[in-house]
């Protein structure tokens, strides 16, 4: 029932995802990601409640992406590795400090980021609190020299789950704009550059661009198609705001 479930919402989203309009925003900051860190690659951090358009948007590329290893997580993780996506798997801690595999997936994502292969992590998710980075995604930027982007795909039209983080479904023919904000690395090299510190930065990040993404939608013609950031990004959406 669970191989059949996966399917059937793979189809379903992939249909609903064909009514979308993606406009792209940022992609020199991709590239200048790339040129940032020793693994050549970047680390896209995003809010829990944009996923489904975050994993939808790069339809064609190529993440390393972490999933849960409980059963309800099996659709997301079945979705992504069709899109092209390396999985892997590990969730958080039980109440009771278990680790129920989470620290051995991001070894495992360390590993892969090595490799040049960009990567995306949910800064508040799986569970919570919404809004709230934690500091996985910091300890695996800097684990392996990874530049981190801030990455905002935020639709104009969408639903509002009542669940913990407010989690949006991009209504049919939404359009969408995908922002990718200025990379950073995550150097600790003394107090004044913490975990904290570094988290501070990126929740900052992805609070006050939403604003300006939204703005955005009034200019929608002028913002580009394409999501290829290995070109030269010269389109005249690809500017920063």
């Amino acid at each position: 029932m669970q191989w059949l479930l996966s399917r059937a919402i793979y189809y379903i989203i992939t249909l609903l995802n064909s009514t979308y309009r993606y406009r792209f925003v940022g992609l020199e900051n991709l590239k200048e990601a790339t040129q940032m860190g020793a693994s050549k690659g970047f680390l896209l951090g995003i809010w829990h409640q944009n996923l489904f358009q975050g994993i939808m948007a790069q339809n064609g590329k190529h993440y390393v992406v972490i999933v849960s290893k409980s059963k309800d997580a099996e659709p997301v993780a079945y979705t992504c590795a069709r899109l092209g996506h390396v999985v892997v798997r590990g969730s958080s801690r039980s109440k009771r400090g278990v680790d129920k595999g989470g620290k051995k997936a991001m070894d495992e994502m360390i590993d892969v980021l090595k490799t040049g292969i960009p990567g995306a992590v949910t800064v508040d998710g799986p569970k919570g609190p919404a809004h709230i980075v934690k500091e996985g995604i910091i300890a695996m930027a800097k684990n392996s020299d990874t530049p981190l982007v801030p990455y905002l795909p935020i639709p104009e039209r969408y639903w509002t789950f009542n669940s913990w983080d407010h989690f949006r479904l991009p209504k049919p023919f939404a359009r969408i704009i995908v922002y990718y904000d200025k990379p950073f690395r995550v150097d600790i090299t003394d107090a004044t550059n913490s975990f904290e510190n570094f988290q501070a930065k990126l929740k900052s990040a992805l609070e006050e661009k939403e604003s300006q993404v939204f703005a955005m939608f009034s200019n929608w013609r002028q913002l580009s198609k394409s999501n290829n950031w290995k070109q030269s990004c010269e389109q005249s959406g690809n500017r920063e705001i």
